[in-house]
């Protein structure tokens, strides 16, 4: 009932190789991850508010390259946080899209920044916190009322 299974081709097991080398070998030599132009710049307006300044809320505009930066709105995110702006606040946890931690509203649509992938357009990518939410800083909502 069980049969013993038949080795593959010589050739065809060197082409599937081939394949699997020309997809692994460029993110292993330090190649861009992204097909994407020379430079490939990306504007992100995000929302800002700090209440303890007492300043209005304003949308602030970072650009960065997507060649170094992962594919996701989070990691665009983390990049402007780590290399840009130390002062960007916002929330994050799992990265799989399970937690919610890292909901906001990406260019007029509710989502998770760790689901969504980044849209390369000439146009800034709006990020604001969640809608009707109090906002405690940046793109943090209060969810007190949430865990109710």
């Amino acid at each position: 009932w069980l049969k013993r299974a038949q080795p593959l081709p010589r050739r065809l097991l060197e082409k599937m190789l081939a394949s699997l080398r020309s997809v692994v070998a460029p993110r292993a030599s330090g190649v861009a991850l992204r097909g994407f132009s020379a430079a490939s710049p990306q504007k992100f307006g995000i929302y800002r508010y700090d209440p303890d300044k007492q300043a209005k809320p304003f949308l602030q505009e970072y650009t960065i390259d997507l060649k170094t930066c992962g594919p996701m709105i989070l990691d665009a995110l983390i990049k402007i946080k780590d290399e840009v702006d130390p002062t960007l606040t916002f929330r994050r946890s799992c990265r799989e899209g399970i937690c919610g931690s890292c909901a906001m509203n990406i260019n007029g649509k509710n989502g998770l920044a760790c689901l969504l992938y980044i849209e390369p357009s000439a146009s800034a990518i709006e990020v604001q916190p969640l809608p009707h939410t109090y906002v405690v800083k940046d793109l943090v909502p209060d969810l007190t009322n949430f865990y109710n």
